[in-house]
């Protein structure tokens, strides 16, 4: 079982380091003010990048300096900054879109788990709340604590002489600067501009969001748990699980015997049916099959006592599974070789080839009589490492090429508005094979829908589109 550390109402001693407490204090009040005065757009400008590395600082700090009790927490950090580059790079709607709130998510996760004493990759995704929530007065002691922190009496007298000081030189030389060079004043503005109407909501939302954010910070820091892996499992009841494991094989049997003619091109029946309606049926339902018999493949192994029968019987499920896996495969193979290729049916197959090897691994672990705990391990590992590699993939232009390429000797029958539909990622592979777009497209505007008509402010600055912007113009 599972235990925790004995807690009390007092944050971690790691809080009360002055050169820490200063960092989450300062990056939550940046983090404040970017949401609060620069009205951000809705896809990635070049604030929001700035926002995503900040997030990611105390982890990084804690990281170079050796403090993080969960040792895993910094085998995900390059994997943020992987996303945090490919945000800044493509534009297809997973990146733009949905990446934002999963990394969002997984800085909340490795924050409460970061001090964590774990004994298992897997736990770092799976949080435990060892502290009750109070969030003011987790925030009250954690200010009261760098207030009444003991330093030199004469300091804050002399940061306020040395700013009384420095200021009006600051000003000065500011103005000097930008009148002696126009492409630097352009570009002071542009980086500092911000929304000075301040209307009263922003009272409210100022404190609130500087609240949250320090908030996650020291609960996350101060949330320590001991997790100790349960060693000894209730063993499963041999006739009600061989029962249900037969059924199922049974089951599945029928419908792998039947698939067998068209895994082997030998003489299978349509049955009147359209190739293309019998290629787009059953492949999402055979992937749900798949991701099914994964999830009851390790709830049996987390009671598996070694018992043969189970085994066979395990195996045979996860071997029939994995046929099924490839008739799913070939359907979409199938199905993209009559109608082309889009973003959803190269993530439904990438998601396919995910659960075979999850499949595989299964098999290999049941043989091996690995440990139900290490497969988990590899299992998250292999799902981050390759949810990353798919974030990096300019899957747009895979979509444009491969569609360009399969119709290139019928022309006519290119779906030229679904490539409009593409970001402009996929403009280069467009401009590249000479297709020309309808221009009463009314589906997509690659220039003004996106929100990033001017590249020459630092708010709606993105490297992947004003890049491509700036090579092929307007």
């Amino acid at each position: 079982m599972e235990t925790t550390l004995e807690t009390n109402t007092n944050i971690a001693p790691l809080l009360k380091k002055k050169q820490f407490a200063w960092l989450l204090i300062i990056t939550s009040a940046i983090l404040m003010s970017i949401d609060n005065f620069l009205k951000m757009p809705m896809l990635i400008g070049g604030w929001h990048i700035v926002m995503y590395i900040l997030l990611l600082m105390p982890l990084i700090y804690l990281a170079w300096k050796k403090e993080l009790k969960n040792r895993y927490t910094k085998w995900f950090i390059p994997f943020l900054l992987v996303m945090i580059v490919d945000m800044f790079y493509y534009n297809n709607e997973m990146v733009q879109f949905f990446l934002p709130v999963i990394f969002y998510f997984m800085i909340g996760l490795l924050t409460i788990t970061s001090m964590h004493t774990v004994q298992n990759l897997y736990q770092t995704l799976l949080p435990k709340f060892s502290l009750r929530l109070r969030a003011i007065l987790y925030v009250k002691e954690f200010l009261e604590g760098i207030i009444t922190y003991k330093t030199d009496k004469t300091l804050y007298s002399r940061i306020g002489i040395a700013l009384l000081i420095t200021v009006p030189f600051l000003g000065v030389f500011m103005a000097l600067l930008t009148e002696a060079d126009s492409y630097y004043s352009n570009t002071m503005k542009n980086l500092f501009t911000f929304n000075t109407d301040i209307e009263l909501y922003y009272f409210i939302t100022m404190p609130l969001y500087f609240f949250i954010y320090l908030f996650v910070f020291i609960y996350g820091f101060s949330n320590q748990a001991l997790r100790v892996e349960q060693s000894e499992t209730k063993k499963l009841d041999f006739l009600i699980v061989g029962i249900f494991l037969s059924m199922i094989n049974l089951l599945f049997a029928t419908f792998v015997v039947m698939q067998i003619p068209f895994l082997t091109h030998s003489n299978f029946s349509l049955q009147g049916m359209n190739i293309a309606d019998f290629a787009r049926e059953g492949f999402f339902q055979l992937m749900m099959v798949m991701g099914l018999v994964s999830l009851i493949f390790l709830f049996i192994l987390r009671r598996y006592k070694d018992e043969k029968g189970i085994q066979y019987m395990l195996i045979g499920l996860l071997f029939q599974s994995i046929i099924m896996g490839f008739v799913s495969l070939k359907k979409m193979h199938l199905y993209q070789s009559i109608k082309g290729a889009t973003v959803l049916r190269y993530y439904v197959e990438w998601f396919d080839y995910f659960l075979l090897i999850v499949l595989m691994l299964g098999i290999i672990f049941l043989i091996r009589k690995y440990s139900f705990t290490k497969l988990l391990n590899v299992i998250t590992l292999l799902g981050i490492i390759s949810f990353t590699i798919i974030v990096s993939l300019n899957i747009d232009a895979m979509v444009a090429e491969h569609n360009i390429k399969k119709f290139k000797n019928t022309p006519k029958t290119l779906d030229k508005t679904a490539l409009s539909s593409l970001s402009i990622d996929a403009l280069p592979i467009i401009k590249k094979y000479k297709i020309i777009l309808p221009e009463h497209n009314d589906v997509h505007n690659w220039y003004e829908d996106y929100n990033r008509v001017n590249c020459n402010t630092f708010k709606t600055y993105h490297y992947g589109y004003c890049s491509i912007l700036k090579k092929y113009g307007k």
